[in-house]
């Protein structure tokens, strides 16, 4: 059942409302994380900075985020438990965002393999140590979620750089913004970190040594744990 005051998308707001409830299911944002700037998640987003102000109070009323002002303020992630405040807004974003991005996940993935490939033949000496540097640092984040998740955009955009192509980088991006509700970071939960691990060491093992199809075929597994995350998420909020 949804929690008193909950969220009903009737308007651009409660729809943005309702995808800053979801990036917290889905670990886009992890509690204590401090969230972009309201000018940030407008352009992300697509809407005004009067929307996204507006969609964080709803999502503050719900417990979910808090501001604070000062120096080092903004707005953070609570530790509330999304399940218990807003199941429904999560669940029926998920419903309607995943069947959708079934098939952009397909080429998402499709893309980031060929990335990897052309990264794993034309990668430098210098983008090979770059490339176990940041799969060490990655390794060291434990369960500190927000640390991995800035790790990860390293060690990817590493790997885009490599494959020498700007619109390849480009068009990453681009994928990365569609496939994570407009919000450009891959969600990341700690019982996923271990999987993320090992097919991060796998894929860095494989661009470094030149092994271009075997970089390809990890690359297309890899890309499909966030769509493998979300769908948990919906598991979860379906349960409530």
């Amino acid at each position: 059942m949804t929690a008193a005051g909950a969220l009903r998308p009737a308007s651009v707001t409660e729809d943005v409302a309702c995808r800053l409830v979801t990036a917290i299911a889905v670990g886009t944002f992890s509690p204590g994380e401090r969230l972009p700037s309201e000018r940030e998640l407008a352009t992300r987003l697509e809407v005004s900075r009067v929307t996204v102000r507006q969609a964080l109070q709803r999502v503050g009323e719900l417990g979910l985020v808090v501001a604070k002002r000062g120096r080092h303020g903004g707005t953070f992630v609570t530790t509330q438990a999304w399940e218990d405040v807003a199941p429904e807004e999560a669940r029926r974003t998920l419903e309607t965002e995943l069947p959708r991005l079934r098939d952009l996940f397909d080429y998402r993935c499709l893309v980031e393999g060929l990335i990897a490939r052309t990264a794993a033949e034309r990668r430098t000496p210098q983008q090979r140590t770059e490339l176990t540097e940041a799969l060490a640092a990655f390794a060291t984040t434990g369960t500190t979620m927000e640390l991995a998740r800035a790790w990860d955009r390293r060690l990817h955009g590493l790997i885009c750089a490599a494959a020498g192509n700007p619109h390849l980088t480009a068009l990453s991006a681009h994928l990365t913004a569609a496939a994570t509700l407009g919000f450009g970071a891959e969600p990341y939960e700690p019982e996923f970190f271990a999987q993320a691990l090992h097919e991060h060491g796998e894929l860095v093992a494989a661009v470094v040594e030149g092994d271009a199809e075997r970089a390809q075929r990890i690359a297309q597994g890899h890309f499909a744990l966030t769509y493998r995350t979300m769908e948990r998420s919906l598991e979860r909020a379906a349960r409530r």
